[in-house]
């Protein structure tokens, strides 16, 4: 997903299946179904989600969020 203040790319690697299942749904939550990922990374797939099903959403790279 893109930032969106600084256009950088960032991509988090998980098993489409589980991917496909998350987006679809939504629950259980992203924490639960990807312990794993770190904050930043499940972010990424709360805003990809958001982004997916066209609300609003607003993805800032580590770079950009420790700029704030």
């Amino acid at each position: 997903m893109g930032c969106r203040t600084c256009d950088s790319v960032d991509v988090v690697e998980v098993p489409e299946q589980s991917l496909e299942a998350y987006m679809a749904v939504g629950s259980p939550a992203v924490d639960a179904m990807f312990p794993s990922l770190s904050v930043g990374d499940r972010e990424l797939l709360i805003q990809a989600r958001r982004r997916r099903r066209g609300r609003f959403h607003w993805y800032l790279c580590p770079t950009c969020w420790e700029a704030l």
